[in-house]
């Protein structure tokens, strides 16, 4: 495998981010999705306290992340956020970035990030919430800030800020094109996931197709869901259930 010192996965939310932590995990990759890392059990696909931990570290202006003593790298959430991928590109030189875009139906993105982000915090944050479920929203929310200007969805707000993420990505990367991998749509992994990713580690691939996971959205998605169907919420992008 092509040597590295670090691998970030700096793809936005919803864009098969947990599929490809599996994805890179099963090459021997080990990367920490939202504080979990790959291998350990599951589910969730996340650990609230060690992305809590992330979240004061990144707040101190400290990016010797201690979790990346632990992995080979990070994936979603802090990773996406571009004042935090741009230092740890300063913190870990000879690092390897991947990103995963979603050029090809930009709304259905949208729908996806609005169903999981607005299900997410009426689980999170609702009347059965636990302190710990209050405080992992807490950290999403600033992350969430971070990464597109507020925590709260706003459809416009998040199209404009998914083409300014990619534009910075094109920008900063650019005359480095080696050290990034940048599929232009979800859509590529299924058929082509691992052989891009074995010409850019330079590593030997299974013959099989790219890892599809998204169990972890059932439960947002069915929040959001039922609160439209309650007329508690109204969907900002259209999305419409059967009463």
């Amino acid at each position: 495998m092509r040597a590295f010192n670090k691998v970030f996965v700096i793809s936005l939310p919803r864009c098969a981010t947990v599929s490809m932590c599996d994805g890179l995990g099963r090459l021997g990759v080990r990367l920490a999705h939202l504080g979990k890392i790959y291998g350990e059990e599951t589910p969730p696909h996340n650990d609230p306290q060690r992305l809590a931990e992330m979240h004061a570290q990144i707040s101190e202006g400290n990016f010797d992340l201690d979790i990346l003593k632990l992995c080979d790298g990070l994936i979603d959430y802090p990773a996406c956020i571009p004042t935090v991928f741009e230092a740890l590109d300063r913190q870990f030189p000879g690092s390897l970035f991947i990103n995963v875009r979603r050029d090809h139906n930009v709304d259905a993105w949208l729908r996806s990030v609005e169903r999981q982000f607005v299900g997410l915090q009426l689980i999170k944050m609702g009347a059965e919430s636990t302190e710990t479920d209050r405080e992992f929203m807490q950290v999403m929310r600033s992350f969430r800030a971070g990464t597109f200007g507020q925590a709260e969805f706003d459809a416009d707000v998040y199209r404009q800020a998914y083409q300014r993420h990619q534009q910075l990505i094109a920008t900063y990367f650019a005359g480095r094109e080696a050290d990034l991998l940048d599929f232009e749509d979800i859509s590529v992994l299924e058929m082509h996931g691992y052989e891009m990713l074995g010409r850019f580690l330079e590593c030997d691939t299974p013959a099989a197709l790219f890892p599809r996971v998204n169990d972890h959205s059932d439960a947002p998605r069915l929040a959001f869901l039922k609160a439209v169907r309650e007329g508690r919420i109204q969907s900002q992008t259209g999305i419409k259930v059967e009463l």
